[in-house]
């Protein structure tokens, strides 16, 4: 059975993150990125308008993400989100359009993903 969520990106909005609202800090965002990478993700792509990210599903996986998709959604609303399960893997793309920020924006995302170690070695599934 496949599930999925989608967080539409808001038409014309500003390419800028607003975190002003936002419970967890930058830092605190960041560092729950790597545990959640650390732990499950199996692979990360680039692709022209968006990145893939792909990761293990387990338990709390799913929510974990889609957790964090509904707070990028409101800090940057430029972004479209789309969430989905099928199988042994939960898939997150994030998608934006063609304006240079939005690719900037992006590439962090994969880069932030490159960072950790089970990306980077390939981790096997369990």
């Amino acid at each position: 059975m496949t599930t999925s969520l989608h967080l539409p990106a808001l038409p014309g909005a500003p390419v800028a993150c607003d975190m002003s609202t936002a419970e967890d800090t930058p830092d605190e965002r960041v560092r729950e990125y790597a545990r959640l990478f650390e732990r499950t993700l199996l692979c990360h792509e680039r692709r022209t308008d968006s990145v893939v990210l792909t990761f293990r599903a387990g338990a709390g996986t799913r929510e974990a993400i889609e957790d964090l998709a509904r707070r990028e959604a409101a800090c940057c609303p430029f972004l479209d989100h789309h969430v989905e399960t099928a199988g042994d893997d939960v898939t997150w793309t994030i998608r934006g359009d063609e304006r240079p920020a939005v690719a900037e924006t992006l590439d962090a995302f994969h880069a932030l993903a490159g960072t950790s170690r089970a990306a980077s070695a390939g981790r096997p599934r369990p």
